[in-house]
């Protein structure tokens, strides 16, 4: 994920700081972490037994080796059974950590490609950009004539949201249309669309997540646009369709999803729900009496997150 100058972590995900007001303002994607993703438990669960296989040997050498008990990971010697154990069990974030990595990667070597900087260059990125510079190549883009934008920063101040929108291109596809294939423009012509780019190691090419036309809604109904130097512009008009841009290292797929009303009102719900949930309304809630009077405050009273 790529981390726009106006972006900030905070204890409730990633917001933006608008420009000029100093609203802050909810991401797009903060908003669909609301969204339960069922799928990420069983690949955790594939990756650490993986590694427990992997490390089989050392597991049964460790039964020998005195427990070191450390206090930081920096401290771990890596060779008793309980370090064994925690090298294993964090190895998911690992690989996930650096899935997202390639991914910023990418985005970063894209962008740079549409707007002429330099940039270094990346091994492991070349394949993705390969399968990149293609689909420009098959779509017929010009990026010095039919780019529009590309990492540019969008918001809705009124609904207190932002977000960055990966390309806005102009391609010869008419918009989508629900149940039917896209069609080419006739001619010359070409029509305002946004995509979104994905990279995995893992899936294939054609798989699409339920939230991404979710995403792409949300970032197609933004009312405004932030430039590089802290300018703010309306939000360019006549967008007509929004696709995911899947790379991959051998190829890519290019697949437009629906981005309109319905989407968008499917969007409105959860973001009016984030803004609740981020208010932490429970904390500070406490047990009372029967006589309704407040119990005082105990060290083992927490609120939780939802799992």
């Amino acid at each position: 994920m790529t981390s726009p100058k106006q972006a900030h972590a905070t204890d409730n995900g990633r917001y933006y700081t608008h420009p000029v007001t100093g609203q802050q303002l909810v991401s797009i994607t903060n908003v669909l972490d609301t969204i339960s993703k069922p799928a990420l438990v069983p690949a955790a669960v594939k990756i650490t037994a993986d590694a427990a296989q992997a490390m089989v040997p050392q597991l049964v050498a460790s039964a020998l080796v005195p427990r070191c008990k450390p206090k930081r990971v920096a401290d771990e010697c890596g060779q008793c059974t309980d370090c064994l154990i925690k090298t294993i069990k964090r190895q998911y974030k690992l690989v996930w950590e650096h899935a997202a990595d390639t991914g910023t990667r990418v985005h970063d070597h894209a962008e740079a490609h549409l707007t002429g900087r330099q940039i270094m260059a990346d091994p492991e990125v070349e394949p993705f950009m390969k399968s990149y510079l293609q689909f420009l190549a098959d779509f017929e883009i010009d990026v010095n004539e039919h780019i529009e934008a590309a990492e540019m920063t969008v918001a809705n101040p009124s609904l207190g949201l932002a977000g960055t929108l990966d390309v806005m291109a102009r391609l010869r596809l008419d918009g989508f249309v629900p149940g039917e294939a896209t069609k080419q423009l006739p001619g010359d012509r070409r029509a305002l669309w946004i995509y979104d780019i994905k990279t995995s190691l893992t899936k294939a090419a054609d798989v699409l997540y339920r939230e991404q036309p979710l995403q792409l809604a949300a970032q197609r109904h933004c009312r405004e646009a932030w430039l590089a130097d802290g300018s703010v512009i309306d939000m360019p008009k006549g967008i007509v369709g929004a696709a995911i841009l899947n790379l991959r290292t051998d190829g890519y797929e290019f697949i437009p999803v629906p981005s309109g009303e319905p989407e968008w009102r499917a969007y409105q719900g959860l973001l009016s729900g984030t803004h609740w949930l981020h208010q932490d309304v429970v904390k500070g809630l406490r047990p009372v009496h029967p006589s309704g009077r407040a119990k005082a405050a105990t060290k083992t009273t927490t609120t939780r997150k939802a799992a």
